[in-house]
């Protein structure tokens, strides 16, 4: 019988009753660390309803897939992710299956609870953003999906570093790592590029420059061995969206080290360059972010200039995605913006219009 079903399908119901407070520290962590340590269960069930088949698992995939395309173009679609992740938990609590479709099952609730934290996660709510985490972590723990765990943890390190909990951003990342040892190329590339977020939260120039290195590196093997497969969750994880965290990164460094931020800025405005520019309607999301990142990077090197004309295309996007974490980068460019630069004849314009819009958003 599977074990962590229960326990997941339990806690959905939870998750969707309660308003939970941020974790930190070892209550956050520790369940992190133990799942790496602990075998995975067998997923073979023996009872009763129905057995499950392919054309049900290829249906909940397919679905699982729809999820993350949506999360990718327009942002938080939380109820229905939450809905999906209610139907998959109970068919592997209700019904029976082999262990090869148990796993399928498991590593598709895991991929929802993913994308529901997420979703969580761009809209402030953190403390549920990370009980969806959590539930994931248990179900692609379930899965022997290990990449999959890492991903999730990866996640947790960038909420943690967002919330200034360094220590937990750091042990998170060091998990993620782990987690991914063995993982196809892209995992690793994806969990490196992330890990340069809690690195750069304290203001590791070092520790950035290394999970950088690591993630070009593996960049540079899947260049050379372009057939290997990656899972499917990670089809985002292209050179342009890693350049684009690494981009994040250096904006947030030259923010903890002044004495350093012309150089990091430069290098940072490069790196965000091409996703904050771009126009696929796949991933309207990340570009919003990212043109937002850009914009900060430019007004805190005094080029007001192109910090407006990056902040007019995050506002252009700003209908069609919906994120309160994008939202809250536009209010940091607005603050950025006042005393000189908001004087400048380029400016003014543009912050009547950031002012107004970002205002109809709430």
């Amino acid at each position: 019988m599977v074990r962590l079903e229960r326990a997941t399908a339990s806690n959905a119901g939870v998750i969707r009753r309660r308003t939970f407070a941020a974790l930190t520290g070892a209550a956050l962590t520790t369940p992190a660390w133990k799942l790496l340590d602990t075998p995975a269960p067998d997923l073979a069930t023996s009872h009763a309803t129905g057995r499950v088949r392919e054309p049900v698992v290829r249906f909940v995939e397919e679905t699982v897939a729809y999820a993350q395309q949506i999360d990718d173009q327009q942002g938080s679609a939380l109820s229905f992710v939450a809905d999906q992740f209610h139907a998959v938990a109970g068919i592997l609590r209700r019904d029976s299956y082999d262990a090869p479709i148990g796993h399928r099952l498991a590593a598709a609730a895991a991929q929802l609870a993913q994308t529901a934290g997420f979703m969580a996660y761009e809209s402030k709510h953190d403390g549920l953003a990370q009980r969806w985490y959590l539930t994931g972590l248990r179900a692609a723990h379930a899965a022997a999906d290990r990449p999959l765990a890492a991903s999730i943890l990866s996640l947790m390190s960038n909420q943690a570093a967002t919330l200034g909990k360094h220590c937990d951003a750091l042990q998170l990342a060091d998990a993620a790592q782990e987690a991914a040892a063995d993982a196809p190329t892209t995992v690793q590339a994806l969990i490196h590029a992330r890990s340069g977020l809690a690195h750069a939260a304290t203001g590791d120039v070092g520790g950035f420059r290394r999970t950088r290195d690591h993630a070009l590196a593996q960049l540079d093997t899947l260049t050379r061995q372009p057939t290997e497969p990656g899972p499917r969750w990670a089809y985002y994880a292209s050179p342009t969206e890693l350049d684009a965290i690494a981009g994040r990164s250096l904006v947030v460094l030259a923010r903890r080290i002044p004495a350093l931020q012309d150089r990091l800025l430069a290098e940072a405005e490069d790196l965000l360059r091409a996703r904050a520019l771009e126009d696929d309607p796949a991933f309207q999301r990340s570009a919003l972010r990212h043109s937002a990142w850009l914009a900060l990077a430019h007004t805190q090197r005094g080029q007001i200039e192109q910090a407006v004309a990056c902040g007019e295309r995050a506002l252009d996007r700003l209908p069609t995605v919906t994120s309160s974490r994008a939202t809250g980068l536009l209010w940091r460019l607005r603050q950025d913006l006042e005393g000189p630069a908001s004087r400048a004849t380029a400016a003014r314009p543009f912050v009547a219009r950031l002012e107004r819009q970002l205002r109809d958003t709430q």
